[in-house]
């Protein structure tokens, strides 16, 4: 279901425009619903990759409530968000926020396979700057990686110039 933005004039279209916000941010809040329908947000690490429509990688816990929502319903949603500043004004009801974000909608689903977990986890150590040994099967079974087939993906910019 294709979702129209209210505000269309702070909607930013540009691909690169929002691969520079999804490859910049510092985590990613991850949007799930439980099966009665009760929201439930997890700031996340994560990792892009731009082939094909997009996917994001993500890495957890092996346990927790993200894995049963998931598996529940694996439709997901993320937001990604930099430059967050508050605008202030004499006028209360005039204070804003300035900021550029990207919020997407796909479908998540678990990678058990241990070359490709590590590929996984390699990217995002490979992002964050960190070192990266590739797991063992024994050791893989307790990491959670997942990655999210990118559906529909949009940028928004508030008190900065658009693109």
């Amino acid at each position: 279901m294709e979702r129209a933005m209210r505000r269309s004039d702070k909607q930013v279209q540009d691909k690169s425009w929002i691969e520079d916000v999804l490859k910049r941010g510092e985590y990613l809040v991850l949007g799930l619903a439980a099966p009665d329908g009760e929201p439930y947000l997890l700031p996340i690490g994560y990792s892009y990759e731009a082939h094909g429509n997009g996917v994001i990688l993500l890495h957890g816990a092996a346990a927790g409530l993200k894995n049963d929502l998931i598996a529940a319903n694996p439709k997901v949603s993320f937001n990604v968000t930099l430059d967050a500043e508050l605008v202030r004004n004499e006028m209360g009801s005039e204070f804003t926020f300035k900021y550029r974000s990207v919020t997407g909608f796909g479908e998540a689903s678990v990678i058990t396979d241990i070359a490709e977990k590590n590929a996984a986890l390699a990217a995002m150590m490979k992002r964050y700057g960190g070192p990266h040994t590739d797991i063992t099967p024994e050791k893989g079974r307790a990491v959670w990686v997942a990655k999210i087939l990118i559906s529909q993906i949009t940028g928004k910019c508030s008190g900065y110039p658009k693109p």
